[in-house]
């Protein structure tokens, strides 16, 4: 049993062409071996149905799972503007897929839903075969939503089902994002693909922000909005930190672009939570739910350390594979990640790739939240790096 995977890509300014020509450089390294899977990333620039009739011109009715991102990772280097895929075919690679809609309006029922459809799909316990879910929401529904469609998906697929996958985004435009299975295009969904393989898949997770000053507990929250810290206004405790920034509300979001805040995990890495907006009563609102009276630091981070991240984590989603060589690797990056890094945006993608090797067929997209765990729960990330490898045998 062999994995093979080939990734394609084009900026071509025709939606059409541009799929065409995506698909058929993902298709060309499998030579005549038909794809199971091809994974499809576009950008909100193109009208997503006519491309995804290109790409069809080239996979034909092949199994096909993807969305519309803040912008593309490919072998040819980030694109602001394009057509992405990856195609993976094996002797004993299995795929099926599922697709629910309203998942800002019942997230829980549309988790269990899209879950239980692929649920008899799952490798028993027993077979030397696992599987692993790819996993997509729309990224315009809240984070509240998407918080709990992650929670009821891992619940059914349970803790020997890793996921990996991100929220779909439209380059912070903010506007519309879509969702592609086969040939549905859904916005306000969630997508599954089940991967079952006897080859093993790796998952590295990290972010690269370090906790400053001293814990603060939350003594008052509800769902996503933090109203004090240590019985003081939120607010009140970000601005005694950082006197010198003179935080308003009109500019404290661009403020915690560098200033997420933290919550310290078991594995000694921390969870990320992007506060958003400061309100008037010194409550704070960030993206993701929020447990009460947790323990939380500010962090902060820069461009090496954010790069370190990223290596850390190719580094540890390829020890996972245990020497097996990698046959394809999957990014998941957060879309705020290349403003912080600036200049050095390429150079975390090519700090990854020289890690799961430069040749090895690649797709990645910028994402408004990533989801994945190194261990213990799946978790929904902010401003954080996730990195996915697929062996070859």
């Amino acid at each position: 049993m062999t994995i093979l995977a080939g990734s394609g890509s084009s900026q071509h300014t025709d939606a059409y062409q541009a799929g065409q020509e995506a698909a058929a450089g993902a298709l060309a390294a499998l030579a005549s071996h038909t794809p199971q899977l091809v994974i499809v990333f576009t950008t909100e620039h193109y009208d997503h149905a006519t491309a995804l009739q290109g790409i069809r011109a080239s996979t034909g009715t092949v199994p096909l799972i993807g969305c519309c991102t803040g912008g593309l990772i490919t072998a040819q280097g980030i694109l602001e503007r394009g057509v992405a895929a990856l195609a993976l075919c094996g002797d004993d690679l299995e795929v099926a897929l599922a697709l629910e809609p309203d998942l800002s309006t019942r997230p829980a029922q549309a988790a269990q839903s899209v879950a239980e459809q692929l649920e008899d799909y799952l490798a028993p316990l027993s077979s030397p075969r696992h599987s692993t879910a790819l996993i997509f929401t729309d990224g315009l529904t809240g984070a509240l939503a998407m918080d709990t469609a992650i929670h009821h998906v891992a619940t059914i697929f349970g803790p020997f089902c890793p996921l990996i996958g991100g929220a779909a985004g439209d380059n912070l435009q903010y506007h519309q994002t879509s969702l592609f299975v086969n040939e549905r295009i859904l916005g306000d969904s969630i997508a599954l693909a089940l991967l079952t393989t006897a080859a093993p898949i790796g998952i590295g997770v990290r972010h690269g922000w370090q906790p400053i000053g001293q814990p603060c507990v939350i003594t008052r929250s509800m769902a996503n909005v933090i109203y004090e810290l240590d019985g003081r206004p939120a607010l009140e405790v970000y601005r005694s930190l950082f006197p010198h920034s003179e935080l308003t509300l009109e500019n404290f979001r661009e403020f915690t672009r560098y200033h997420p805040i933290g919550f310290p995990q078991a594995t000694g890495e921390f969870l990320v939570r992007l506060p958003m907006q400061a309100n008037a009563d010194g409550s704070i609102v960030c993206v993701g739910m929020l447990p009460e009276y947790a323990v939380m630091y500010i962090m902060q981070g820069d461009p090496v350390s954010l790069l370190t991240a990223a290596e850390a984590a190719a580094q540890q989603a390829m020890t996972a594979l245990q020497g097996v060589p990698v046959a394809a690797a999957i990014v998941i990056d957060c879309v705020t990640r290349p403003p912080l890094l600036g200049t050095r945006t390429a150079d975390e993608i090519d700090h990854i790739r020289a890690i799961v090797g430069v040749e090895t067929p690649i797709i990645g997209m910028y994402s408004f939240g990533e989801i994945a765990a190194d261990t213990g729960p799946v978790c929904f990330h902010n401003k954080t790096v996730v990195v996915g490898v697929i062996g070859k045998h």
